[in-house]
C-alpha cells in the first residue's frame, strides 16, 4: 500500500460524524423552542400580515367572523332555548360565551392541521424551527378571538349582566388555554404533515366534536349515569375553564387539574415527538 492510500484510510477512520440534529430527543425540541422565542419579532408580525391579507379589501375586516358568530348564536339562543327550555337571556350568554372559546380552541386544532404543510416554502428554504409555526398559529388564533370578544361584552351588556370579580380568573384560564394551543397546534401539524389524509379528518372529527362537547347544552343535562362522558373530554375543560369565569362562575377544581395535567403531558409528548422526527420533517413535504 502506497503512503498516500495509507494516509486518506487513515484520515477517513479518524473523521468526526457530525449528526445533523445533536442531542436527544428533548435537546433538539428546547434547541428549537428557543430559536423560535427569539424569532418572536418575525412570527408576531407575520400573524398580524396574515390576519390583514386575509380579509383585504373588506371593509369590516375580521369582524365578518364576529357578525357570523352574532347570527350563529342568534338562530340557536331562539330554537335551542325552546327545545332545551332554558331561560333565553341566561342561554344566550351561555352560548356566546361558550362558542368564542369553542371556536379559539378548536382553531388550534382544524388550522393548525395545515400550518407545517403550508409553511412548505419556507421550511425548505431555510433551517426554520417549527415551532415558530406553531407560535404563530396561536398568535393569529388569539387576535381573531379578540374580534369575537366584541360581541361577547355586547351579549352581557344587552342582558344586564356582569362577570364580577370572578372574571379575573378568565387571566390565568387564558394563559392555559394558550399554553395547550402551542402543542396542540405543533402535534397536530406534525401528524398532518406525515399523513395529509388527517387535514381533512380532522376538520370533519371538530364539526362532530362541537355536539358531543358541552357548548350548547350544560353538562347537567347528561345526568348522573352520562356525566362522565362530559367528564373524560379534556376539550370540555379547556373550555370550562376559560367560559365560567366569563359567565361569573369559578371553574370547579376538577377542570383545572384536567387542563394542567393536559398541558404537561401532551407537552412533553409532543417535544419528544419533535424531537425525534426533527430531521424527518422535510423528506415528508
Amino acid at each position: 500500500m502506497s503512503l498516500p492510500e495509507a494516509d486518506t484510510m487513515q484520515r477517513a477512520a479518524t473523521r468526526t460524524v457530525i449528526s445533523p440534529s445533536p442531542g436527544g430527543a428533548f435537546s433538539v425540541a428546547f434547541s428549537d423552542v428557543e430559536d423560535a422565542v427569539r424569532l418572536s419579532s418575525v412570527w408576531l408580525h407575520s400573524g398580524w400580515i396574515d390576519i390583514i391579507w386575509r380579509f383585504r379589501r373588506t371593509r369590516i375586516g375580521p369582524f365578518w367572523h364576529t357578525l357570523t358568530l352574532a347570527f350563529f348564536v342568534l338562530v340557536m339562543g331562539v330554537l335551542w332555548s325552546t327545545i332545551l327550555k332554558q331561560d333565553p337571556s341566561h342561554y344566550f350568554r351561555y352560548v356566546t360565551a361558550g362558542m368564542i372559546v369553542w371556536g379559539l380552541i378548536a382553531s388550534f386544532i382544524t388550522e393548525g392541521a395545515s400550518i407545517l404543510v403550508s409553511g412548505q416554502a419556507t421550511a425548505l428554504s431555510m433551517r426554520f424551527p417549527y415551532v415558530a409555526f406553531a407560535f404563530g398559529h396561536v398568535w393569529r388564533s388569539l387576535l381573531l378571538f379578540t374580534h369575537q370578544f366584541v360581541f361577547y361584552v355586547l351579549v352581557m351588556v344587552a342582558t344586564q349582566t356582569s362577570p364580577g370579580w370572578v372574571g379575573l380568573l378568565a387571566i390565568p384560564a387564558m394563559a392555559l388555554v394558550i399554553a395547550n394551543g402551542v402543542w396542540i397546534s405543533l402535534l397536530v401539524g406534525i401528524i398532518c404533515l406525515r399523513w395529509r389524509d388527517l387535514v381533512p379528518a380532522t376538520a370533519s372529527i371538530m364539526q362532530i366534536a362541537v355536539f358531543a362537547t358541552p357548548v350548547f347544552w350544560p353538562r347537567d343535562m347528561l345526568g348522573a349515569n352520562l356525566g362522565f362522558a362530559a367528564d373524560l373530554n379534556p376539550l370540555f375543560h379547556l373550555v370550562r375553564i376559560l367560559r365560567d369565569p366569563l359567565l361569573g362562575t369559578p371553574p370547579p377544581p376538577v377542570s383545572w387539574l384536567w387542563c394542567i395535567t393536559t398541558l404537561i403531558v401532551g407537552m412533553t409528548l409532543t417535544l419528544w415527538i419533535y424531537g425525534k422526527r426533527r430531521h424527518r420533517l422535510p423528506y415528508w413535504y
